[in-house]
């Protein structure tokens, strides 16, 4: 006898096969419409066998895959477009079936959040299927950059206090001096995920470059009149959905955040970033370093410059910043007081700099080389 839950998956799995037989058109948007509620009435263990069952019986179709290899011949376009028609899985033509219902784009996305909870080892294919699905479909064509102020609509404010991952936003009177005049706080959005920021980046506009994320957090809002600000600093960077976790979308949303911020206010000649260094307490730890504060920055920078994974920065921070082509600008010794940045980094914080003549040069010299760019700063701790 069978249980509620299994019955429930197999429902779904002849809704799956179903939908692939489907011709009409119409018809189709109909059981897509009734998948993506299908899959939603799934809870993450049956969701997690489903996954194990699309692995199995939902691949390419052997005799089709070893047709194709049989005939192959590379030399000739057409018959190395067969061998790749014969080699795409049956998920991915059902994961874009889906994709015409409403809301099945988001049925996509959190079937990839249960995904990567689960053990990759258990659904490879699946997995890749998922991941390669959407990296397409959330490219940068499809993503667009909105601005994102006290007037925005409440349920995308509530989203930004949800989503926020960096600094918390404690109240809402706390977000609201986020969104204030010498604040700024830009979102991508997708066109299939109305409402629903896919990553927001929160900038402050300052007067020089900022060594402490409370004093920053914590300044009084400006009074009326300019600005005076020659700084853009961003201080924090969150994605939103847990199903898209490892699509990249940060790099092209500074860019794109720079550029607005350039045509806005031309007056602003720096740009930084006051970001967390979450790996140093424990490598401080490990090496048996204490935290001095005579010594601090010298342990932090000697962290950034030789703690390495694959020839490349251990802390992921750094390897982000420095990929898009920033420099170590300043290390900050009590950047962060708080008890998550004493935690993470005995209160250390670390200024990257974005210095537009020089993106592209150390941009290259750290893909081709691993070579970090330094402040003179930073160059005087080692």
């Amino acid at each position: 006898m069978t249980t509620p839950d299994l019955d429930r998956v197999e429902v779904t799995l002849t809704t799956c096969r179903a939908l692939l037989a489907m011709r009409d058109d119409a018809s189709r948007l109909q059981l897509a419409a009734q998948l993506v509620q299908r899959l939603a009435d799934l809870d993450e263990t049956s969701t997690g066998r489903l996954l194990g069952r699309l692995e199995i019986d939902f691949g390419p179709s052997r005799e089709h895959l070893e047709k194709a290899l049989a005939d192959v011949d590379l030399s000739v376009p057409a018959s190395v477009q067969r061998l790749h028609r014969a080699s795409t899985s049956a998920r991915h033509r059902l994961f874009e079936a889906i994709n015409v219902a409403p809301g099945g784009t988001e049925a996509i996305v959190q079937l990839r959040a249960v995904s990567l909870a689960l053990d990759p080892n258990d659904h490879p294919a699946t997995a890749d299927d998922l991941e390669t699905t959407l990296r397409s479909w959330f490219n940068r064509g499809f993503l667009t950059l909105e601005r994102i102020g006290w007037q925005t609509p409440a349920s995308v404010l509530e989203k930004l206090i949800e989503y926020e991952a960096v600094h918390e936003i404690t109240s809402w009177a706390d977000l609201r001096r986020r969104l204030d005049r010498d604040r700024r706080c830009f979102g991508f959005f997708h066109p299939s995920l109305p409402g629903e920021p896919v990553i927001f980046v929160q900038v402050a506009l300052t007067r020089g470059m900022p060594d402490s994320i409370q004093t920053l957090l914590g300044s009084p809002a400006p009074q009326d009149g300019e600005i005076g600000a020659d700084t853009a600093t961003f201080y924090s960077i969150s994605n939103c959905q847990v199903g898209l976790r490892g699509i990249s979308f940060g790099s092209l949303l500074l860019k794109q955040v720079t550029e607005a911020l350039r045509a806005e206010l031309p007056q602003l000649s720096v740009f930084v970033t006051l970001s967390p260094l979450p790996g140093l307490r424990a490598w401080m730890d490990d090496h048996g370093l204490t935290p001095d504060p005579a010594e601090l920055a010298r342990h932090a920078a000697r962290y950034l410059l030789e703690a390495t994974r694959s020839d490349r920065p251990l802390d992921p921070v750094a390897r982000f910043h420095l990929r898009n082509g920033a420099r170590i600008e300043r290390i900050n010794i009590d950047g962060d007081t708080s008890p998550h940045g004493s935690a993470q980094s005995y209160g250390v914080m670390v200024n990257y700099r974005y210095d537009h003549a020089t993106l592209v040069a150390n941009h290259e010299a750290y893909t081709n080389s691993g070579t970090i760019a330094i402040g003179p700063e930073v160059e005087a701790l080692i």
